[in-house]
């Protein structure tokens, strides 16, 4: 296996560190043999034969293995699994032809009172944008005498679906500021200045910004943005409470775990294309036939 990137968290110098490859081998298949934990794995190593082969007489101890996971494998555990399968693959201990496939909802480590919802963000949105209208339309009417623009168009041009962004604010603001010192008495124009500088442009800014967090999704975590609130399985016992999540699609074949995919959308239906192009990309080929669970198709066929 290449290691090269593990090898390259090592800075030199310093007290001698146990070797990585026998790291990686004891990490490796303490996971085959269902040991995950770090105190575990090192009880082993000193405990089992198994091990204190693979481990060379080494002794790392728990905090050791933990560095090592935490830190050296950072950013490389997905190239170690996908390393370990075509090895499995490669000696036939694993035929690519049933492939089962099934997800489960795993709870964010996030405040399930962080909520952001996308149809509040475009109500408020809307009601900022329907402010902001009446504030330019009085402008409008201040200085009805003056030919100003406002963006890219002309205040007339602002319909009723017309949307106005930040730039534009932005842009209309630096526009009544110069204007403003050189009317510095203008009580009405210094009002609609303050109001778009400390009221509707940080407001659209920020309903700009959760727009763009949430992209296709129906909500995200203040506290964790790439988590979907979604019904749990315990929920229906508790009134149907939303929680921050992610959908984790799980895909076996002969008792191992070839793939998974982690998700952001609730609905396993959905995932089931995704998660096979990350399979195909992960491995080149495909299985023979997908059984799906639940809400998936019950058995299928996968074009290679």
């Amino acid at each position: 296996m290449n290691i090269d990137k593990i090898l390259a968290t090592y800075k030199g110098g310093g007290t001698s560190s146990f070797h990585p490859r026998m790291m990686l081998k004891v990490i490796v298949y303490g996971y085959t043999q269902k040991i995950y934990t770090n105190r575990r794995i090192a009880k082993a190593i000193r405990e089992q034969i198994p091990f204190m082969w693979l481990s060379g007489g080494n002794r790392p101890d728990f905090r050791t293995i933990a560095h090592f996971r935490s830190s050296r494998l950072k950013g490389t555990i997905e190239e170690v699994f996908t390393s370990v399968m075509k090895l499995l693959l490669e000696s036939n201990l694993v035929r690519l032809e049933d492939y089962y496939l099934d997800g489960t909802k795993l709870e964010a480590n996030a405040s399930r009172y962080s909520y952001v919802w996308k149809k509040s963000v475009n109500r408020y949105e809307a009601g900022l944008q329907a402010k902001l209208k009446v504030l330019l339309k009085e402008i409008d009417r201040q200085n009805k005498s003056e030919d100003l623009e406002y963006g890219d168009r002309d205040l007339e041009e602002l319909g009723e679906d017309s949307h106005v962004s930040s730039d534009q604010i932005e842009k209309l603001l630096t526009e009544l500021e110069e204007k403003l010192s050189l009317r510095p008495k203008d009580k009405n124009l210094k009002k609609s200045v303050k109001v778009l500088k400390k009221d509707i442009l940080p407001r659209q800014q920020k309903y700009e910004k959760q727009r763009e967090i949430l992209g296709d999704r129906t909500s995200y975590s203040k506290t964790d943005p790439d988590a979907t609130f979604m019904r749990m399985k315990e929920d229906h016992l508790k009134n149907g409470q939303l929680k921050p999540g992610y959908n984790i699609q799980i895909g076996v074949t002969d008792q191992f775990i070839l793939h998974y995919s982690i998700h952001q959308s609730a609905g396993d239906a959905s995932l089931l294309k995704p998660h096979i192009e990350g399979l195909r990309e992960r491995y080149v080929f495909l299985p023979d036939r997908v059984i799906g669970i639940r809400s998936f198709c019950k058995v299928s066929r996968v074009s290679s």
